[in-house]
């Protein structure tokens, strides 16, 4: 799916090899227009808000203008950022390590994983066009232009992360998380300011589920990571080999494991594997964004969100991730998009 970009065959060169490629320092990528990269980092950095509620950070930062997070390459910390600057109308990302080594080899790795992270080569160009056939798509992708999926660094944190927001709300989920990343994680300092990991799957592997019921991890979510987790370390599950692999089979591994249902597998595809074409049917955040944006009269079931995203084949995973932007967004917009829709839809009718 992703190839090298470059804005410049040196600068893509330089990109590829891990080394400075702009005045400055650090690597400088340019990605696909349009590319958003405010709006990503939204995304990134917190839930939706909630009754006014604000979430501080668990991995993802943003500080002095960049965005940063702790990857591991070759078993170490290594504390990355990423800022944009516009250069000739269009965006460009500086990427720098920031803590840990600095080497060829680990800088390449930096790269390479911004460049997933943000699926900066992806042309969106016919997804767009898809969307022009939706009277609700063709609205988002106006609103939400330049948007990609951002990919996780790791699926080990996605697939534990999606058990722990299995049949929660987002602020429960979200203080489960912390205080997992807290017990289990490391951490990097950086002029006085502490990064975050996620837990690696041998330090998960080797607790009990007894000790995550004492973070208020319910008694099969706990048995489900600390298998998950053991699977991972002995290498009976080898989560980063299923980007290499197509959907269908990848999610069917997954799914091969206890805690993992549909919902969980097709979540891991569309956050970490790459896949364009994955639909969480039984989200219950896509489905009442479907009904109260669609006008349906009722929250639809598993087989109503699979029947109407037919349409989107193909491109499901960003039909359901624009659906999803709608909740970081201010109510008063999403309320006068809904009436704008229903106005739309009373029109139709009338005309036919």
């Amino acid at each position: 799916m992703l190839e090298t970009a470059s804005r410049a065959a040196d600068t893509g060169s330089a990109a590829r090899r891990g080394r400075p490629s702009h005045p400055g320092g650090g690597v400088w990528l340019a990605p696909c227009p349009p590319f958003d990269f405010a709006r990503t980092l939204r995304f990134l950095l917190s839930p939706p808000p909630a009754n006014g509620r604000t979430y501080a950070p668990l991995l993802d930062y943003f500080e002095e203008g960049e965005y940063r997070r702790v990857l591991r390459v070759d078993e170490q910390a290594i504390l990355y950022g990423v800022s944009e600057v516009w250069a000739r109308k269009r965006s460009e990302l500086r990427v720098r390590v920031l803590s840990g080594a600095t080497d060829e080899q680990t800088l390449a790795a930096v790269v390479a994983q911004v460049k997933r992270q943000f699926s900066i080569d992806l042309d969106l160009a016919p997804f767009y066009r898809l969307a022009k056939q939706d009277r609700v798509l063709s609205r988002l992708v106006d609103h939400f232009v330049g948007m990609r999926v951002p990919q996780s660094p790791d699926v080990f944190e996605t697939l534990i992360c999606a058990i722990l927001e299995q049949q929660v709300n987002l602020s429960f989920a979200h203080q489960v998380k912390r205080a997992l990343i807290e017990r289990y994680g490391v951490a990097v300092e950086y002029q006085g300011r502490r990064y975050n990991a996620f837990p690696e799957p041998a330090a998960l592997a080797i607790t009990t589920p007894r000790e995550l019921l004492r973070l208020q991890i319910s008694g099969p979510k706990a048995r489900y990571i600390v298998g998950i987790a053991q699977a991972v370390l002995d290498g009976t599950l080898n989560l980063e080999a299923l980007r290499q692999l197509e959907p269908a089979p990848a999610q069917a591994k997954l799914r091969a494991h206890k805690g993992v249902g549909p919902w969980t597998a097709q979540y891991v595809g569309l956050r970490a594997l790459g896949h364009l074409d994955c639909l969480p049917a039984a989200d219950v955040g896509l489905q009442r964004a479907i009904q109260h944006l669609y006008g349906l009269r009722k929250q639809p079931t598993v087989a109503r969100v699979e029947k109407l995203a037919k349409a989107w084949a193909g491109w499901r995973s960003y039909a359901t991730f624009y659906l999803w932007l709608t909740y970081w967004e201010e109510p008063g917009w999403k309320q006068n998009l809904i009436e704008e829709l229903r106005r739309e839809r009373a029109g139709g009718r009338r005309r036919a």
